[in-house]
């Protein structure tokens, strides 16, 4: 019993969503990306009024948490199946794609630089920037 016709169809769908592609499960993919990101920006605003944040701080962080997951799978599947690796690392939506998450990561890192960490959370509406990308059909 061999396994690597699996492997050949999740490479294949995986390919099908992070390169240039019309297929369906690329389009299913953003859509799902613009959704999370769409939610998490509101809930970057919800963050910051009083009402909102003692409400609903475990959504808000669990909605985060999502996001991250997901826009990190995002980056690394683009890296993983860019044609030129490190050209796309330092391209313009690969910066975009790693500074949308960076944050997430620098707080999870250091929790004790979290003053810093908040000033750079900003960083995070270059989501928005990726929800444009999706918009105009771009990888």
């Amino acid at each position: 019993m061999s396994f690597q016709p699996s492997n050949n169809r999740l490479n294949e769908f995986c390919s099908d969503i992070f390169t240039e592609s019309g297929a369906p499960s690329r389009f299913v993919w953003q859509m799902i990306q613009g959704g999370l990101i769409v939610a998490s920006c509101l809930s970057m605003l919800l963050e910051n009024y009083e009402p909102y944040r003692v409400g609903y701080a475990d959504f808000i962080s669990r909605l985060e948490l999502i996001a991250v997951a997901f826009l990190t799978v995002d980056y690394l599947g683009a890296l993983y199946y860019a044609p030129e690796r490190m050209k796309y690392t330092f391209s313009f939506w690969g910066m975009v794609d790693m500074l949308s998450i960076l944050p997430f990561y620098l707080l999870l890192l250091n929790p004790g630089s979290a003053v810093m960490v908040k000033s750079l959370r900003a960083l995070r509406f270059l989501r928005l920037i990726v929800l444009w990308r999706i918009s105009r059909g771009r990888f």
